[in-house]
C-alpha cells in the first residue's frame, strides 16, 4: 500500500487541501495504480465491429450497388471547383500530421510511458488491418473512374494521402489513447478524425466505404490493443470519495481502498473508512465501469432468459440508492444484513453506498474449517425471512455473506436486490447458494443446512432451479470449474475408462437428489428459463433452409415420380439400410479418436442426432458441436473432447481423398473441368501476417502470456495427450480407419444401387470416381450438406458417362432422398431422445 496524505497522487495536504471546517485533510491508503480490461472497451469492440461487419458484407454483397453509389459521389465531387477541392485536401493533410505528431510530443515530453506504449501497436495494428481489408474486400468495390479523379489534385502532397490506411491508424491511437485523455481532448481528437474522413471523401481522397471501414477498424483495433494490454480503471480518485464522504457530513479520518485480492470485478471500488470519532464504514463505489459491465450483464439475460428478473437500468447514484433501500427493507423483514449508512455522489459521474463496518470477514474467505453448520444455518435462516416477504437478493452467493468474529453472518450486496420478486429469481437465489456453499462442504452437507435454516417447503422450491441457467455468471462458472477439476480427478486413474453418456459429473444433478431426499418430495421438472430452445433454433433454421434451398429441389420431384414408375423396387428397398450402415461407420469413426471407451448405443444415437444439425448448417459444424457437447458430458476434458472431434474431421477428409485417388487411378479416367480455385497466394501472406500480429499480442503482454499459459497450454497438453493415446492403442486405430473409410465407400455403393434401380448401366468404379469428384466440388460449397452442388456434379458425372439424362437425375434424387432427407426425421427423434437422456 502507498500512504499518501491529500488526494491519493502524492500531493502534500497544503495543496490538496483539507475539510471545509479547516480540519487536517483524511489519510489515504491507495494500492498502487495497476491496469484493468474496461467494459466500456469491450462495448466499443463490439460496436466497431459491427459496423466492419456491415460495411464489408455491403461492398462484397452489393459490389454492383456499392459501385455505382459511389460513382455518384464522385461525380459529384467532380462538379466542385478544383481550388475548393485542393484547399480541403491540404487542410486533411495538415491536421493528420500534426495532431498525432503534437499529441506524442507531449507525452515524450512528459514521460508518459504507458499510453505511448499502446498508441503504437494500436496504429500498427490498425493499419496492418486496414491495408488488408482495402486492398482485398474493398477493392472491387471501388468506381473504376476513381484513380482519374486524382490525377492534377492534391494538397501538400497527392490528394489520396492520408490514405485509408494512415485513417485507421489514426483512428486506433485516439482510441488506444482515451483513457489518458480527458474528456474534452478526447472528444476532440474523434471529432478531428471523423472530420478529416468526411472531407477526404468530399474531396474524393478516400471513397466512402474505405473510409468508414477505416474508422472501423481503427476502433477495433484501439479497442483490443485496450482489452489485451488493459487500461487506467474509469472510476472517482480515492481523493473525490474522501471528499463526497467530508460533504455528506461524515469525518472521515483515514480512507484506505482494499487490495486488489478484495475486490470483486463489476461490483465497485470498496473503501474502509474510519471516522474522527472512531466508528468505521464500508464505502463501495460505482462508477461508470460498473455501469457498462452491468449492461454487459443485464443485456446477455434478457438476451437468454424467458425472465430475467432484472431491475430497468440506473445510473450510478441510482444504483447506490437502490442498494441502500434494499438494505433496509431487508433489515425490516428480521434478516440480518448490513447496516446502511447513505448513499451519496462522487464527482465524475460516480456514487457510493456505506454500510457499517464491524470487522467481519467475507464467507469466501474463511477456512473450510470456519464453514461450521451453526454459521451457515445461520445464513439460511436470514435466506428464509427474505423469501418470507418475497424480497429477491439476486446474487446470493459466499462472497456476499459476511461473518463476524462471534459467529454471526449478515447479508450483503443488494444491488439486484427486488421486492416482489417472481419464484424464478427466489428459486434462483436458494439455487445459488445452495451450489455456490457445496463447492466447499459437499452436497449432503450444504442440503442438511439449507434444510435447518428454511424447511423442507421452502427448500423444494429450489428444485426447478437446480440448472445453470438460474445461476448468475460467477456462480455458473464456479460450479462448471468445480464439476471439470472432479472429471479430471475421474480420469486420472490407470488404464482406460468405460465411460457412460451423460455421466460427467455434475453437482446441481446431486443436490437436487439431495434435496429431494431432505425434502421428501418427488423430482420435478426443471423450469423453463431459456429464451432459446433447440427446437425454436432449428425451426427456424429449418424454415430458411425450406425457402432458400430446399424449393428449388422441388423442381424436379415430378420427373423423379415418373422415374420410379419404372423403377426396380428391390435396388431401392436395398438403399434404405446405407443411412443406418452410414451411422454405424461415423460412431466407428469417433470410438476410435477416443483412448476410453464409449458405450456404442448412445453414441450411434448421437450421429444420428448430429447428421440432423450437419444437415442445416455448413461444413458439418453443428454435428461436431453436438459431438463435443456429447463428449463433454460422458467426462472428457474439453482439450482431449475437442482433439477427438479434429481427427474426426482430419481423418474424414484423409480418407476422402485416398479413396477419391484410388477411384481416379482405377476408373483410368481424366475429368476434365474440375479446378480447385486456391485463393491467392498474397491472401495467405497477409492473413498470415494478422494471425503474427496477434500472436505477438499474446506473447508480449502479461494478460496474452497468463492467457497461453491458463487456457491455450492445458488445452494443447490434453489434445496431445488424446493423440498419443489413440496411437498406442492398435484397436482404437483399426476402428478409426475403418469408420473413416467406410463412410465414403457406403455412400458410393448407395448410389451405384440407385443408379442400377432406375435402369443405368455403370461399371462401379465410375460410379465411385464420380460420387468422389462432386463431394470434392460439393464440400467447397458453403450451403449445408453440399445440398444442390452435390446433386448438380452427380447429375453432370452420370450424364457425361452415358447414362440417360432421365435416369441420372432421378437416380440422384431417389439416392439423395434415402440417404440425405431420411436422416431429417430419424435424426429429429435422435436428437429428441439424447436431449431427453441427459447425453448431450
Amino acid at each position: 500500500m502507498i500512504k499518501v496524505i491529500g488526494d491519493g497522487t502524492g500531493r502534500p495536504a497544503s495543496e490538496a487541501g483539507g475539510a471545509p471546517d479547516g480540519s487536517p485533510a483524511p489519510v489515504i491508503d491507495v494500492p498502487p495504480p495497476r491496469a484493468v480490461r474496461r467494459a466500456a472497451d469491450l462495448w466499443r469492440l463490439l460496436v466497431s465491429l459491427a459496423v466492419l461487419v456491415v460495411t464489408v458484407l455491403l461492398a462484397v454483397a452489393t459490389r454492383d450497388f456499392a459501385r455505382a453509389a459511389q460513382d455518384g459521389l464522385l461525380s459529384t465531387v467532380t462538379a466542385l471547383p478544383p481550388a475548393l477541392r485542393d484547399g480541403l485536401v491540404g487542410t486533411v493533410q495538415v491536421v493528420a500530421v500534426l495532431a498525432p505528431v503534437a499529441t506524442l510530443a507531449v507525452w515524450c515530453v512528459r514521460r508518459r510511458i504507458a499510453p505511448v506504449l499502446r498508441v503504437v501497436p494500436a496504429a500498427a495494428l490498425g493499419a496492418l488491418a486496414a491495408w488488408s481489408l482495402t486492398h482485398l474486400a474493398l477493392a472491387h468495390s471501388r468506381p473504376d473512374g476513381w484513380p482519374e479523379v486524382l490525377v492534377g489534385r492534391g494538397g501538400l502532397v497527392g490528394a489520396g494521402r492520408p490514405s485509408a490506411v494512415y485513417l485507421a491508424a489514426c483512428a486506433a491511437a485516439v482510441v488506444a489513447a482515451g483513457p489518458w485523455l480527458g474528456a474534452r481532448l478526447r472528444r476532440t481528437l474523434w471529432g478531428l478524425t471523423c472530420v478529416c474522413a468526411v472531407l477526404s471523401v468530399a474531396a474524393a481522397g478516400i471513397v466512402p466505404l474505405d473510409a468508414v471501414a477505416a474508422l472501423a477498424v481503427g476502433g477495433t483495433a484501439g479497442s483490443a490493443v485496450l482489452l489485451m494490454i488493459g487500461a487506467p480503471p474509469d472510476r472517482p480518485s480515492a481523493r473525490a470519495v474522501a471528499d463526497a464522504l467530508v460533504a455528506s457530513g461524515i469525518p472521515v479520518a483515514t480512507l484506505r481502498e482494499l487490495p486488489a485480492t478484495e475486490q470483486r470485478p463489476g461490483e465497485g471500488t470498496v473503501y474502509r473508512a474510519e471516522t474522527t470519532t472512531g466508528s468505521r464504514l464500508a464505502v463501495r463505489v460505482l462508477a461508470a465501469e460498473e455501469h457498462n459491465r452491468d449492461l454487459f450483464s443485464r443485456l446477455a439475460r434478457r438476451t437468454l432468459l424467458r425472465h430475467p428478473s432484472a431491475a430497468a437500468v440506473q445510473s450510478a447514484l441510482g444504483a447506490a440508492e437502490h442498494e441502500l433501500l434494499m438494505l433496509v427493507f431487508a433489515a425490516r423483514t428480521g434478516a440480518r444484513v448490513a447496516e446502511p449508512v447513505m448513499a451519496y455522489p462522487v464527482a465524475a459521474g460516480g456514487a457510493l453506498v456505506a454500510t457499517v463496518d464491524k470487522d467481519a470477514r467475507a464467507l469466501s474467505a474463511l477456512t473450510d474449517e470456519e464453514w461450521t453448520d451453526p454459521v451457515l444455518t445461520g445464513v439460511w435462516t436470514s435466506v428464509a425471512r427474505l423469501q418470507e416477504h418475497r424480497l429477491g437478493h439476486g446474487e446470493l452467493r459466499p462472497e456476499h455473506v459476511l461473518v463476524e468474529a462471534d459467529g454471526g453472518s449478515r447479508l450483503a450486496a443488494f444491488a439486484r436486490g427486488r421486492l416482489n420478486a417472481p419464484p424464478e429469481m427466489l428459486g434462483g437465489d436458494i439455487a445459488e447458494l445452495l451450489a455456490t456453499t457445496a463447492i466447499r462442504v459437499g452436497p449432503r452437507r450444504a442440503t442438511a443446512c439449507a434444510l435447518a435454516g428454511l424447511g423442507p417447503e421452502r427448500l423444494a422450491t429450489a428444485l426447478p432451479y437446480l440448472q445453470p441457467l438460474a445461476l448468475m455468471g460467477p456462480a455458473r462458472h464456479e460450479v462448471a470449474r468445480y464439476d471439470a477439476a472432479r472429471a479430471r480427478a475421474d480420469s486420472r486413474g490407470t488404464g482406460r475408462r468405460t465411460l457412460r453418456a451423460g455421466g460427467r459429473p455434475s453437482l446441481l444433478h446431486d443436490l437436487a437428489t439431495e434435496v429431494e431426499t431432505a425434502a421428501g418430495t418427488k423430482a420435478v421438472p426443471l423450469a423453463h428459463l431459456a429464451r432459446f430452445t433447440w427446437k425454436s433454433v432449428l425451426g427456424l433454421v429449418g424454415a430458411f433452409l425450406i425457402l432458400h434451398l430446399v424449393l428449388p429441389q422441388l423442381a424436379n420431384f415430378p420427373a423423379a415420380v415418373d422415374a420410379l414408375r419404372d423403377a426396380n423396387w428391390w435396388w431401392l428397398l436395398a438403399v434404405l439400410p446405407v443411412t443406418f450402415i452410414s451411422q454405424g461407420f461415423s460412431t466407428c469413426l469417433q470410438l476410435g479418436t477416443i483412448p476410453d471407451r464409449l458405450p456404442f448405443r448412445p453414441t450411434y444415437q448421437v450421429q444420428f442426432a448430429s447428421s440432423l444439425l450437419n444437415r442445416i448448417t455448413p461444413s458439418n459444424v453443428g454435428g461436431m458441436a453436438l459431438n463435443l457437447r456429447y463428449l463433454q458430458k460422458t467426462g472428457i476434458e474439453t482439450g482431449a473432447a475437442t482433439a477427438s472431434v479434429g481427427l474426426q474431421s482430419l481423418a474424414g477428409a484423409v480418407s476422402n481423398t485416398v479413396v477419391a485417388a484410388v477411384f481416379f487411378a482405377w476408373a483410368g479416367r481424366h475429368h476434365a473441368g474440375v479446378h480447385l480455385d486456391l485463393p491467392d497466394s498474397r491472401y495467405l501472406l497477409w492473413a498470415l501476417a494478422l494471425v503474427l500480429a496477434a500472436g505477438a499480442l499474446l506473447a508480449f503482454t502479461p494478460r496474452g502470456r497468463r492467457f497461453l499459459h491458463e487456457k491455450v497450454w492445458p488445452f494443447l497438453r490434453a489434445a496431445g495427450s488424446t493423440v498419443a493415446g489413440i496411437a498406442t492403442e492398435p484397436s482404437k486405430v483399426v476402428v478409426g480407419v475403418v469408420g473413416a473409410l467406410g463412410l465414403p465407400l457406403i455412400q458410393v455403393v448407395g448410389l451405384a444401387m440407385s443408379v442400377h434401380a432406375l435402369g443405368g448401366d455403370l461399371p462401379f468404379v465410375q460410379i465411385g470416381a464420380v460420387y468422389m469428384a462432386a463431394r470434392l466440388i460439393a464440400n467447397a460449397a458453403p450451403v449445408p450438406g453440399g445440398l444442390g452442388a452435390l446433386e448438380a456434379g452427380l447429375i453432370a458425372g452420370l450424364t457425361a458417362l452415358g447414362v440417360p439424362a432421365g435416369a441420372s437425375t432421378s437416380a440422384v434424387l431417389v439416392y439423395r432422398l434415402l440417404t440425405f432427407w431420411l436422416n431429417v426425421p430419424l435424426g429429429a427423434v435422435a436428437l429428441s431422445v439424447v436431449q431427453r437422456r441427459g447425453y448431450v
